[in-house]
């Protein structure tokens, strides 16, 4: 019999006393085993938590260590002065370090997302030096290689090419070849200038003298014309070939830039009268101030790019000279409307006797790019046909203002 509410215990039958006693020890009990368990809970969990707080720690060290490695890889690739472009699986370039973008001409925002480049070879690279002409109109020799990018198991997840401009080494190895063949053409000239000069003169002369002496204008005179011109050209081309092989040392002098245009001018036309000199439309603007440099050095040097350009429009056309001060350069530029030049020949333009025309000795841009180098500055051929829509070319020098003047910009 269950014991009423209120009901004393010494007035519960002694069956039930003994009931509810062993009911109060199985919840003594099991009130031991909730606050064991409790307990044991509570330090299973401050083991958890001590454990997370371990593993937290050092996921974050992991996490800060990945950041610094991640850092400094970045710090490498900002810093290589080789170009690396990166591709992902598609094909698409992802990234493009600096030294990718100043050898390319483009900024990484406009290559992100493209899958070419004028530049770039892609899994075609094999490391050899190539000449790219660039969207920028730059023309450079850029060698690439290119390397699948893996995942552990082996599946392509991008690419990397890594590109090395080698224009200065070709340029370099370009003007070394060029001092050798100069070397051997210097020790031609010297052979020519011994063996030819003293007859060649004695021809000259003599025909200078039947000149004198024929009256009028019959055919023994007009032989005689064309022997003394035969060996003034002749003896151009071999003051040429000495020029280019043994160049002198510069005079140098203060320029009047303005007259040193007009007289390269002057003396770029065709000595024969006969030729129409209205065919021809030839202007010239000059901004450049005064200036020190060998003034009959490069007056000929210009005079041969304005030459050059008339030879290359024979039945007429249209040249432009400009002479300016860019920087710390002086530049002549010399554009015209001819047919431009071949791919195939813009390699050897500078090249000594190196020529397309029939007529032509090879020597008169030889001699401007022997001049230029001789200023401390280049001759160039523009990548772009120019606004006239033939060639441009152009002569650049280190600018020097004259002693106790400034240049005006």
């Amino acid at each position: 019999m269950t014991p009423t509410l209120g009901q004393p215990l010494d007035a519960v039958p002694a069956a039930d006393a003994v009931e509810l006693e062993r009911a109060m020890r199985t919840l003594d009990a099991v009130s031991a085993d909730l606050v064991r368990s409790y307990r044991e809970l509570a330090r299973r969990a401050e083991r958890m938590e001590n454990d997370l707080q371990r593993t937290n720690a050092a996921l974050a060290d992991k996490v800060a260590e990945a950041d610094a490695v991640t850092r400094r890889l970045e710090a490498v690739l900002q810093s290589l002065p080789t170009g690396v472009v990166v591709r992902d699986e598609a094909g698409r370039i992802a990234r493009a370090n600096p030294a990718a973008q100043a050898i390319l001409g483009a900024r990484e925002e406009t290559l992100l997302g493209r899958t070419g480049h004028a530049g770039l070879s892609g899994a075609d690279a094999d490391g050899s030096p190539r000449e790219v002409d660039l969207p920028d109109g730059r023309r450079r020799v850029l060698a690439s290689r290119h390397a699948w990018v893996r995942d552990e198991a082996g599946r392509r997840t991008g690419s990397v090419e890594i590109l090395d401009d080698r224009t200065e080494v070709a340029e370099l190895e370009e003007r070394v070849h060029d001092l050798d063949k100069l070397a051997a053409l210097g020790n031609m000239a010297a052979g020519i200038a011994h063996e030819v000069r003293n007859p060649l003169n004695a021809v000259g002369g003599t025909a200078e003298l039947l000149l004198r002496e024929l009256p009028g204008d019959g055919l023994a005179r007009r032989r005689a014309q064309r022997i003394a011109a035969g060996a003034r050209e002749a003896n151009e081309v071999l003051t040429s070939m000495l020029g280019l092989a043994r160049p002198e040392a510069l005079a140098l002098e203060p320029v009047d830039p303005r007259e040193l245009l007009e007289a390269a001018v002057a003396g770029a036309w065709p000595a024969d009268p006969a030729v129409d000199r209205g065919a021809w439309s030839v202007t010239h603007t000059c901004t450049a101030p005064a200036f020190v440099a060998d003034r009959v050095k490069l007056r000929q040097a210009l005079r041969n790019l304005v030459a050059n350009a008339l030879d290359a429009q024979p039945d007429g056309g249209r040249v432009h000279v400009r002479l300016e001060h860019e920087g710390d350069e002086l530049v002549a530029c010399v554009d015209d409307a001819g047919p431009g030049v071949d791919p195939e020949r813009r390699r050897r333009i500078f090249e000594p006797f190196f020529t397309s025309r029939a007529e032509g000795t090879g020597l008169g841009l030889a001699l401007v790019h022997s001049l230029a180098h001789l200023h401390g500055g280049r001759a160039e051929l523009a990548a772009r046909p120019s606004p006239l829509g033939g060639a441009r070319f152009l002569i650049r020098i280190p600018f020097q203002a004259p002693e106790g003047l400034h240049p005006t910009r």
